[in-house]
């Protein structure tokens, strides 16, 4: 009996320990100073440019309030973390950055297009991801593309731009499908801006079966009719009264924003303006207009964050972990909601056109677009510069479009010995 009583009360006290001993596992582990989660604290500089022309007064109080909700949500993940924004004009983002940088100073994290990613590396201002940061599959590819150079990732793409025809509802009832239609409604009275120059009007070249590039990069304007086919349908529509081309893009935005063009070929990058300028019940846009057989292709744009190489490493590690939280699926869902303009960049962020049909119209546009990659650019640079110049020849009959064609195929094929 007493042996039976002294190993009774040994189990008691050896359970007793074992369930202190899970406790404290318990505890050690919700509250353990190596878990990355916990331990994530301190401060970054968010850098955020936009053109100049794109914003206002409103629009920033808009931006900052909608921006301070995911660091809200952000911080209430990691409460130890400050996160401080700044606004900059862009054309100044490169010459700013650098003198920063020269005092040690500067930004942790910036949001800007991917055009301004090689002026920045040339400045030495930016650091590449490692291979792992990112799971790069949740990205669009021709997203990817614009972050991606010389086999490094340079920052993680969030948003996408491109052209859609913009139009006034008040004036429009139902907005051209082709660009049949849009020249039937011109010569309705009802007026169409475009910008007039090689980039700006290269979308219609896909609606007649023609490309810039093929799969090896080499330029191939010359074979096919499809640019020379575009460049004639753009020099009659120039002759039809109230089609307007134009190469400043500030004057048919004002002519637009005034009402005396019911339509606008327009970046989706300038909606909010435009929106705001216009009237929200009077804005509307659609599809660029193609043909039977062929859809506009516009260029598309990336915006996304570049991350310092003034950083510290705990800054760095604070910063790709706030892009990550604003690249996934969830929170790109909830921003192409909030912000009329914002196309996502994470394939899987997918919009409810019943909900959201002006989000939807633009998500829709990107899945045919021209794209080039950050690889390609020093390639595409040139094409621009010699397709300035020879548009405007074209355009103003000193040269027939197939010469033109030719003569920038061969021109830039041969500048990068692409056979």
């Amino acid at each position: 009996m007493i042996l039976f009583t002294c190993l009774k009360r040994i189990l008691s006290i050896l359970l007793v320990a074992c369930l202190l001993v899970a406790c404290s596992t318990t505890i050690e582990v919700n509250n353990n100073s190596n878990n990355p989660e916990t331990r994530l604290s301190g401060t970054i500089i968010v850098w955020q440019s936009f053109s100049r022309s794109e914003l206002t007064e409103s629009l920033i109080s808009q931006y900052r309030e909608i921006f301070d909700e995911y660091i809200g949500r952000f911080t209430q993940l990691y409460p130890q973390v400050k996160i401080i924004t700044k606004f900059i004009e862009e054309e100044k983002l490169v010459a700013e950055l650098e003198r920063e940088l020269e005092k040690g100073l500067g930004p942790d994290l910036i949001y800007t297009r991917s055009i301004y990613i090689l002026p920045l590396i040339r400045a030495k201002a930016l650091l590449p991801l490692k291979e792992d940061a990112l799971d790069l599959l949740q990205f669009r590819s021709e997203a990817l593309d614009q972050f991606l150079y010389q086999n490094k990732i340079y920052g993680v793409p969030l948003d996408l731009s491109t052209q859609v025809l913009c139009y006034n509802k008040n004036r429009v009832k139902e907005p051209p499908k082709t660009l049949s239609e849009l020249i039937n409604q011109a010569r309705a009275g009802y007026s169409v801006g475009m910008l007039s120059s090689f980039s700006d009007a290269f979308w219609g070249t896909q609606i007649f079966g023609g490309q810039l590039l093929d799969d090896q990069g080499r330029v191939i304007l010359d074979q096919g009719l499809g640019w020379v086919k575009w460049m004639e349908w753009l020099k009659n529509a120039r002759n039809e009264p109230n089609f307007i081309l134009n190469e400043d893009s500030l004057i048919l935005q004002n002519a637009f924003i005034e009402e005396r063009l019911p339509y606008h070929v327009c970046w989706s990058d300038k909606i909010p303006f435009l929106r705001e300028s216009l009237g929200a019940n009077k804005f509307g846009i659609a599809l660029l207009p193609g043909e039977e057989n062929g859809q506009a292709a516009p260029p598309l744009l990336v915006n996304g964050f570049l991350f310092s190489s003034a950083s510290s490493n705990n800054q760095t590690k604070i910063s790709l972990r706030f892009a990550q939280f604003l690249a996934n699926t969830q929170q790109q869902t909830a921003l192409a909601a909030q912000l009329r303009s914002f196309i996502p960049a994470n394939r899987e962020a997918l919009i409810d056109l019943r909900l959201f049909p002006l989000q939807g119209i633009l998500q829709k546009q990107t899945l045919s677009v021209t794209a080039f990659s950050l690889d390609e650019t020093k390639k595409i640079n040139a094409v621009r510069k010699y397709g300035r110049d020879l548009y405007k020849r074209v355009m103003a009959g000193a040269i027939s479009p197939e010469q033109a064609a030719s003569q920038l195929t061969q021109t830039v094929n041969t500048q990068f010995k692409t056979p």
